[in-house]
């Protein structure tokens, strides 16, 4: 692996591996997500908007959500790198760590949770994008529906048929 300008690059996508979350996991998936939207969100959030966002994802809220969904994780250069998770027919919580960010992990965890859904017999999937990913899931064959303004960050819901 090497490392330049702050970003990390896999030698191949076959360098880190994706799997269902466990309760082991959560003190990583929570630092992952301080980490990420402090750093990636920031630009389009103010800063009372990024700490409520951050307080939704303590360990002990992760584990809470693992009760609720189906909560995938992505680990490669020996440490958690991405999430992802789906309750019902909605992608949530999609963050992939700042340095891994643009290498196709977020990508692969999409396409990952679309087959998964879609092996649950899923004809669509909706999310609410930030503002910050909007570009990301339009990429991915995401359509937006209609903007959110929430208290916790505007988001952008979008939907998409899985074929």
């Amino acid at each position: 692996m090497t490392q330049m300008k702050g970003y990390c690059s896999f030698a191949s996508m076959t360098d880190f591996s994706i799997h269902p979350a466990t309760i082991e996991d959560a003190r990583a998936i929570n630092s992952l997500i301080q980490i990420t939207v402090r750093e990636t969100n920031s630009a389009d959030y103010s800063a009372d908007v990024i700490e409520l966002i951050c307080s939704n994802f303590s360990s002990e809220k992760v584990i809470l959500k693992m009760q609720m969904r189906d909560v995938f994780v992505c680990y490669g250069d020996n440490q958690c790198v991405g999430t992802v998770s789906i309750e019902g027919d909605k992608l949530h919580s999609l963050f992939v760590k700042p340095g891994f960010q643009r290498q196709g992990i977020g990508t692969r965890l999409v396409r990952h949770l679309e087959q998964f859904a879609a092996g649950k017999g899923l004809a669509q999937l909706q999310l609410s994008s930030s503002i910050t990913a909007l570009p990301f899931y339009q990429n991915l064959d995401y359509l937006p529906i209609r903007f959110e303004e929430r208290k916790d960050g505007s988001t952008h819901l979008m939907i998409k048929e899985l074929t």
